[in-house]
């Protein structure tokens, strides 16, 4: 039998209710999905190291306060810099291995003219983010490369006069050995007489003890 206008009636506020429990449904889906990112965001603004993404323009999209800290860069100047990474990531040093990860290591120039090294590990394809065409850790390693560079200087074969012991640096320069040592690394010295150059200096003074 036909339907009367009742039936119809309740057929239409039956999809009325159905689609206002869908709508229900999807803003709250919505609403957690943004709370989601939110926290995502948190946490990658709160981790030790650095963070950043960009669009498919390749403009700088986000950043966490570890890349601002290294790069010496505010907010007001990556949002207002467009061309910034290209002046920031200055020279590529290649691929390294970081605890068996392949990153690439890249000298960066920070705001005030500063040198500094990043070993960069782009994520984009082992985790894939929405609105993310590439995002990238970085892990500022310039201390270890100071340090590195440090222990390279003391290693190999130094130039030393048979004579009167001085080092002769890099630049050619003769200097007395502590002098090159101090310069050198952290060492400091304090000066005693060894008993056998006691005994030399001091005849008098080694026969009265």
């Amino acid at each position: 039998m036909p339907e009367t206008d009742r039936d119809l009636q309740a057929r239409l506020f039956a999809c009325e209710e159905a689609l206002k429990v869908e709508t229900s449904r999807r803003l709250s889906a919505e609403v957690t999905l943004r709370e989601t990112r939110q926290n995502f965001k948190k946490a990658l603004q709160a981790l030790p190291v650095i963070i950043y993404a960009t669009d498919q323009d390749g403009s700088l999209i986000f950043y966490n306060r570890e890349f601002e800290r290294v790069s010496g860069y505010a907010a007001d100047d990556l949002q207002n810099g467009p061309g910034l990474l290209d002046l920031l990531l200055r020279e590529d040093e290649g691929l390294c291995l970081v605890n068996d990860v392949t990153c690439r290591k890249w000298k960066i120039e920070t705001k005030d003219g500063r040198e500094k090294v990043v070993v960069w590990s782009e994520e984009s394809s082992a985790v894939p983010l929405a609105g993310w065409r590439s995002w990238k850790i970085g892990l500022d390693i310039t201390e270890l490369e100071t340090v590195r560079e440090e222990v390279k200087i003391l290693q190999g074969l130094l130039p030393i006069c048979a004579n009167c012991k001085q080092i002769r640096d890099a630049k050619g320069v003769w200097t007395s050995l502590e002098t090159y040592i101090a310069e050198q690394s952290e060492a400091d010295f304090t000066h005693g007489i060894c008993p056998a150059c006691l005994a030399k200096l001091y005849p008098k003074t080694d026969s009265d003890t």
